[in-house]
Parts: structure tokens; sequence; C-alpha cells
């Protein structure tokens, strides 16, 4: 863990400490802007030696993997504070990361010119997914090296899902990303429908299929698409773990 996502952590707990005991589920949905979630954290990579430590890979460069990891605890923070309903007697959201949208690198990622700051808010959210918009720029410039969304669904004992509080754009911004939001949710709706988990392959894919084949077959030997296959196995230790006894999202991301 990096110092920054221990922090996130250790904030978590301290936010949902009030809710201890609570048994009831939450009835009336609250109508939150972009705003009631916002969250800026800083990142002192130039400027704390120390800091800039945890994410230095053997070259001098960034661990992108360990950025990841706190770009999942931060979301998870945000998406909290979405979901809340400020009652201390009803239960809180189980959230899981359903998955990392995008990932949109803009600019090099340095650690040695300026600190960085990471931002994000909630951006869309349906019946009982939620999509946090994350920003990384640096702190003097207000330059933006990245930005991406993370998913979120809020599930409950059954697996269900749980619905949650919507979103209510209020600036031109928040307009422009709400409605971006419902198109990629959208779309990976459209994309499960169509995915070759649910059905077989459309008569234009078996013959894109085909006449790929067929253009290899004519280049003589070559490689069977399983031969390139790689598979790793990865023990999972109680470190790696999220607070909901699971398998922390950012460690899968870095990982991978």
């Amino acid at each position: 863990r990096t110092g920054t996502t221990a922090a996130l952590w250790a904030k978590r707990l301290e936010l949902e400490a009030y809710k201890k005991g609570a048994t009831k589920p939450q009835t009336e949905l609250l109508s939150k802007q972009p705003k009631d979630s916002h969250i800026n954290i800083s990142l002192p990579v130039a400027s704390d030696p120390v800091v800039r430590s945890q994410y230095l890979n053997f070259r001098g460069g960034l661990r992108f993997g360990k950025l990841l990891e706190d770009i999942d605890a931060f979301a998870g923070n945000v998406a909290f504070l979405h979901c809340d309903d400020a009652r201390s007697d009803t239960t809180q959201h189980t959230l899981v990361t359903a998955c990392v949208d995008r990932v949109d690198v803009m600019r090099p990622i340095t650690l040695h010119t300026e600190d960085l700051v990471l931002q994000g808010c909630a951006s869309w959210a349906g019946r009982s997914s939620l999509e946090i918009s994350v920003k990384l720029h640096r702190a003097e410039s207000m330059e933006a090296v990245l930005k991406g969304s993370v998913v979120f669904v809020s599930v409950g004992g059954d697996g269900k899902g749980v619905a949650i509080n919507p979103v209510v754009p209020e600036s031109e911004e928040d307009h422009a990303n709400f409605k971006a939001g419902g198109l990629a949710n959208e779309k990976r709706r459209q994309d499960r429908k169509t995915s070759l988990r649910t059905q077989h392959p459309s008569e234009d894919e078996t013959m894109l299929l085909h006449k790929v084949m067929m253009d290899s077959s004519k280049q003589g030997e070559g490689l069977k698409i399983g031969e390139t296959m790689l598979q790793t196995t990865e023990l999972m230790q109680p470190q790696e773990k999220n607070r909901s006894g699971k398998i922390f999202g950012g460690f899968l991301m870095r990982e991978a």
C-alpha cells in the first residue's frame, strides 16, 4: 500500500463510524449534485522524497500500478460520499468496483517536477451503478495529466443491486459528464448483450474470422492464437484484501 491508499482507507473508516450498529436499509433516496461528493487530495511526489519513493520504479519513473491502486481507493471514498444518506440508523452501502471504464494519460506523469493533485466526484448514477470521474493534474500549473472513470455497483447480501442516490448535474460541465456517463453505461449494456459469452458470432464476424484464418494460412506456418496465451497464478495475501474482505480491486489492476 502507498501512504495515500492507507490514508484513504483510514478516512473511509472515520466516515463510516457513525453508522456502526445500524440495521435498517436506506429507503429514502437523496438527490445529490457532483459537488456533494467532490474530493481532492495532494500527492507530494516532487516535494516529499518519502512519498516519491513509494511510486518509483527501478528506472526512476512512475509505477503506474501504484497510481491505479490510489485511484481505486480514492474513487471508493467518492462513491461512499455520494451514497451516504447522513442517517446513523441505516446501513452503509456495500460498494464494489465494477470496472475501470477508461483511463486516458494525456501527458507524461513525472515525479520530480511538480506535486500532483487527484480530484474526483460522482458524475453519473443509474439505479444501482455509479460512475466516478477522476482527474490527475499538476499542482502548480494545473495541467491535467490523466483522466479516468471508475464504475461502482451497490450490492446487497443476495448479490443483487441496491438502489443508490441519483446524481443531479448542476453546472455545464456536470451536464456534459452526466451525458457521457449515460452513453458509456449504454455502451457497456450493449457490449454485454453482444458478448461472445452470451451469443454466437454474427454472420459478418464469422466471415471475418474465416478470412483471417485463410489469409494467415497463405503466409505459411505461424502461431495459433492459443499458443500466445499467458497465464499466471497469484497468491492472495491477507494484506491485499479490501474492507469487505474481498480482493482489493486496485491490487488486481496493479498486477494486470
